[in-house]
């Protein structure tokens, strides 16, 4: 990915890249689901850096670990070569990269692309959402696969079919919602088959997605005996359901009930229980979305102690709060979604 070289930036794009992981180059010629959607660049195939080799040169070459001003040489989609003054043939499509920045594109590692939930849709399907993340530099995402019913083959095809108009690099991590001998042997197949190594456990969404602790117990023995990736939604969805149910009681049905029938602790507390079962089944654990200081703070004090727990950064979580949630103007408040949590334990 190119970008214009503004110091004003630099800070900012180096806290964001820091949120992601790092992705081979992608190709910069175009993707034929562009073609099929009728959005491609004048004919199908040509685009104008279609050449298999190709030299980005004397710009600001950004890594996990320095900058420096240097040339990227690519050959066949793989990058061969990063150092200044590459000399290359007339064969060699050059692209001049002066004053920008060079830098990986960036893995989105969670997203939720044409998911149905809840009676609705997300607004973004596997075109649109990635033609949008491509914009913004990022150039591979891990989308859920939420299976339907409990099927794990059965989510897995539809969430292929779903992906058919992608246009850039993706992977998916799949959801288990319920517990089964045919639950535990898909699982298998999903690792040994499908190339799935990651699976969510969602501990909120009492009534729909929501598993108990004996479910999770038994999920993290398997990833562990697949050497798959657990991953948990930490809030404690039995008291965000009362928590609910109270505002209700009291009247709060606006924007702000939101936030106060979930309060910090419930993240906190669903985060400590997690991790210490991932440590009595010793598994490596995952936590999605961490939005608190108190889940923060439980994951930081388990790495301390030597435990394999990762907290998944989120850009909003980390600069805003629950603060927009109390705008007076309804369509002002309503729009912020995810309802993020209390200042006091954001700050």
């Amino acid at each position: 990915m190119i970008m214009a070289a503004n110091p004003r930036f630099q800070m900012t794009l180096f806290a964001y890249f820091l949120t992601l992981l790092l992705s081979i180059f992608s190709s910069v010629s175009e993707s034929s689901q562009f073609c099929e959607a009728g959005i491609g660049y004048r004919q199908c195939g040509a685009s104008p850096y279609s050449s298999s080799k190709i030299l980005i040169k004397g710009g600001t070459v950004v890594n996990a670990h320095h900058q420096e001003i240097a040339d990227v040489y690519v050959e066949d989609g793989i990058i061969a070569a990063v150092k200044p003054n590459i000399k290359v043939g007339d064969e060699v499509t050059v692209l001049d990269a002066t004053g920008k920045f060079v830098m990986p594109g960036g893995i989105d590692p969670h997203t939720h692309l044409a998911m149905e939930f809840m009676a609705t849709e997300t607004i973004d399907d596997f075109f649109s959402g990635q033609a949008a993340a491509l914009a913004g530099g990022t150039t591979m995402h891990i989308d859920f696969v939420i299976p339907v019913q409990g099927s794990l083959s059965s989510g897995f095809e539809a969430y292929v079919e779903k992906a058919k108009k992608s246009c850039m690099d993706y992977g998916f991590h799949m959801a288990i919602t319920k517990w089964d001998e045919t639950v535990s042997r898909e699982m298998e197949i999903m690792v040994k088959e499908k190339g799935i190594n990651s699976f969510k456990f969602f501990l909120a969404y009492k009534g729909a997605l929501m598993v108990n602790d004996e479910l999770l117990l038994e999920g993290l023995k398997k990833c562990k005996s697949l050497g798959a990736l657990a991953m948990v939604h930490a809030e404690n969805g039995d008291a965000v359901f009362e928590g609910q149910k109270r505002m209700i009681e009291l009247g709060i049905t606006g924007p702000e009930g939101h936030a106060l029938s979930r309060p910090p602790v419930l993240e906190g507390e669903a985060t400590a229980r997690a991790i210490r079962l991932a440590g009595f089944v010793n598994t490596p654990l995952y936590i999605v979305h961490v939005m608190s200081i108190d889940a923060m703070d439980e994951i930081a004090n388990a790495r301390k102690a030597g435990q394999r727990v990762i907290g998944e950064p989120v850009v909003s979580g980390l600069v805003l709060d629950d603060s927009g949630l109390w705008d007076p103007e309804f369509k002002t408040a309503a729009k912020q979604a995810p309802s993020l949590s209390f200042s006091a334990s954001t700050s």
